[in-house]
């Protein structure tokens, strides 16, 4: 969308005083691009934009706030997308780690959203299934400076345009975590939402696909478990289970690049339609993800076809390491690990001494968790009740009715019973 000032604007760089003006389709708010958005404009001869995703601001390792760790990642990503001259940075869900954050976190998140409004450079951002209704309260006064936020998918809401520094038409069409109770009921995508999960997804998504102008540089962000994804440890076993598992062939083919949020480690999926990806967390969850690089993706593309993605890693993310020691060693083995991070001792031990971890932590304050490993003990890989009560009841059903199709009222009545037994959850909330 293009609107001409009455009389030329100091600032502006294009000839004839144009300003350009964002859109979001379904919504009343408009966001002016103006001086600050154009004024890199001839750097570059395509569309720039940054993708990222699941910072989960608030989060903890071990009891150990993390927050300087993520100020200094958030900066980071500013500075790189000053310093590349994005034209919008893309935000694919997961920001916070909780639905009820904290102040301090916040305040670091709102922050960063506001700097990036101030440098001229838009962001579109999603929630994702860990931050819950935390965007509603908040969306009307980001979207007065330049960023576009999707707390919910919509078929009335679902994507912004704008153009490029290099005066190209970009759409960004955006599917925020589709929680299941939610995608049953959306309105406004067709007749035929209804059925298993990954299903109802996918109709909605060629629903939000017949919605692209071919002309346009089309980009889809959404969060989302795409069946093939390469998993870590990190995610919440529920919410990537085969039940929510989306076919990667299921994704938009019409698209530039689909940027995707939810799985933390950073990959191409193959077998999608269009250059699909996940931008990975921004930091290494826990110590299950040793080495794993932790960054986010460069992306240009321009209107003629052409595609490059970069991976670019954060200098920032804190390196985690896993030490095995025996009791006699830990303190040989454990010290070439100081100022690297953060360190797990791993104690081969059937009779750890007592007060070993408190010592181990005492001589070595780079160790933040201290495990001992028994020959007799058996591995698990039973859920936790912490995971069952993190989800919901009617993931419950949706998945119990999956597997066992022909279950009655009676039968669900008594899954009922026994998830509030287990849980002390209130199956009506």
């Amino acid at each position: 969308m293009v609107r001409r000032h009455g009389r030329r604007c100091r600032h502006c760089r294009i000839g004839g005083g144009v300003l350009r003006v964002g859109w979001v389709k379904g919504l009343d708010s408009r966001m002016c691009g103006n001086d600050r958005l154009v004024r890199n404009w001839q750097y570059t001869d395509n569309m720039r934009l940054l993708h990222t995703a699941d910072w989960h601001v608030g989060s903890t390792l071990a009891g150990l706030d993390r927050f300087d760790e993520t100020r200094k990642l958030l900066d980071e990503l500013f500075a790189a997308a000053q310093t590349e001259k994005v034209d919008v940075v893309i935000v694919a869900g997961d920001v916070f780690d909780n639905p009820m954050p904290g102040n301090n976190s916040q305040k670091l998140v709102f922050d960063f959203f506001a700097r990036l409004s101030g440098a001229g450079i838009r962001s579109v951002v999603l929630a994702g299934n860990h931050d819950g209704q935390v965007f509603v309260p908040s969306k009307s006064l980001l979207s007065l400076g330049t960023a576009s936020v999707f707390e919910k998918p919509s078929g009335e809401q679902y994507q912004v345009g704008f153009r490029s520094r290099a005066d190209e038409p970009v759409v960004v069409t955006a599917l925020p975590y589709p929680h299941e109770r939610v995608v049953m009921k959306l309105n406004g995508a067709g007749d035929d939402i209804h059925g298993d999960y990954a299903g109802s997804v996918s109709t909605f998504i060629r629903w939000l696909a017949g919605r692209m102008d071919a002309s346009d540089i089309n980009i889809f962000a959404a969060h989302l478990m795409i069946a093939g994804a390469q998993l870590t440890d990190t995610e919440r076993p529920m919410s990537v289970s085969p039940f929510f598992a989306v076919p990667a062939q299921s994704l938009p083919s019409s698209t530039m690049y689909n940027a995707l949020g939810h799985v933390h480690r950073h990959q191409q999926l193959v077998n999608a339609p269009a250059r699909s990806e996940y931008s990975g967390s921004i930091f290494r969850v826990n110590f299950s993800e040793e080495g794993t690089p932790k960054g986010f993706n460069l992306v240009d593309a321009d209107t003629k076809g052409n595609l490059t993605v970069q991976f670019c890693e954060l200098k920032s993310a804190i390196e985690l390491h896993n030490v095995e020691c025996a009791v006699d060693d830990w303190a040989t083995r454990l010290e070439p690990y100081r100022d690297r991070g953060y360190t797990k001792a791993r104690i081969h031990a059937d009779d750890p001494p007592f007060n070993l971890q408190g010592e181990i932590r005492a001589v070595c304050p780079w160790v933040v968790k201290v495990e001992f490993l028994r020959s007799e003990a058996a591995a698990t890989t039973r859920p936790t009740i912490e995971a069952l009560a993190s989800t919901s009841f009617e993931t419950v059903q949706s998945m119990y009715r999956a597997y066992n199709g022909d279950a009655g009222e009676d039968i669900m009545k008594v899954v009922g019973e026994l998830f509030q037994e287990v849980t002390h959850a209130d199956t009506d909330a």
